[in-house]
């Protein structure tokens, strides 16, 4: 395809930017992953971007589209600006490629807060996608129950599928992790870690007294690729025990992503990681 990076010299810059990699088992071999430890938190920016380049033109090459889910966050949110830089802008079939959101705060647009104003800002309005390409979840809505509904709805229109089959696959997906361990808003304690079937719900975080909407683990699980970016000291604590302590999801809910079908990498800046074993 004119104007793409050639799939080894993608391969070669990422393997450029890894400290360590890690493949582990996790809960006696339950979920195997990949962890790989970079040197900063822009190496984590860059190796995420590099793999949207590198996924998104072997999906169009295998399906005509690409589906991707857009984490919020400040190391997401770098990944994207990168992406929107000409280097990368060039590297990507635009108008094939389908966005999404994990999960998003109940707030308008445009409001500082929302994750989709941030991937508008970072990436959308700065390459050639138009409005039938953005999936945006709309959170702010009075009756966010229903609005859950519909978002799943629209999923299940994209990938033609029934809105109560099996969630469908996402090409890639992408996640953050808070210093709580939380990931998009499945926060520590909430109703939403005991979801079995829906695909997208509400979800009450008593810590900021408000809703979200998220993505649930059946939907995240279905992922072909779910990518962890994950940079700064105070996720110290709680990655080690995403990583190695024992199963605990009602307090660490990172710990519930485990792909069925697709492959798992963890980026981590070296401040993340330090206190791995």
């Amino acid at each position: 395809m004119k104007g793409v990076l050639p799939t080894l010299i993608v391969e070669l810059r990422l393997l450029s930017l890894v400290i360590v990699v890690s493949t582990l088992s996790f809960m006696d071999a339950i979920m195997a992953r990949e962890i790989q430890i970079l040197d900063s938190a822009s190496s984590v920016a860059e190796s995420g971007a590099l793999h949207f380049v590198r996924i998104c033109n072997s999906s169009i090459k295998a399906n005509g589209k690409f589906s991707v889910v857009l984490s919020g966050g400040s190391t997401p949110k770098g990944m994207l600006s990168l992406l929107a830089t000409d280097e990368y802008k060039k590297q990507v079939p635009w108008d094939k490629c389908h966005f999404f959101w994990g999960d998003e705060r109940s707030v308008p647009p445009t409001h500082a807060d929302s994750n989709f104003k941030m991937a508008t800002d970072s990436l959308l309005s700065h390459v050639p996608v138009i409005a039938s390409q953005i999936y945006r979840m709309e959170a702010e809505k009075a009756d966010i129950n229903q609005a859950a509904q519909e978002y799943q709805n629209k999923i299940a229109t994209f990938f033609s599928v029934p809105n109560s089959s099996s969630p469908p696959q996402f090409d890639l997906l992408y996640l953050g992790m808070g210093p709580d361990g939380h990931t998009a808003s499945l926060f520590p304690g909430t109703t939403a870690l005991g979801e079995k079937s829906k695909w997208v719900v509400p979800n009450f975080v008593p810590k900021f007294n408000t809703n979200r909407m998220t993505f649930t683990y059946p939907m995240i699980n279905q992922a072909k690729n779910v990518i962890f970016l994950v940079a700064g000291k105070d996720k110290v604590a709680s990655l080690k025990e995403v990583l190695e302590g024992k199963p605990n999801l009602e307090t660490y809910p990172s710990q519930g992503i485990n792909p069925a079908h697709g492959s798992l990498l963890w980026l981590l800046d070296v401040d993340a990681s330090s206190g791995l074993s």
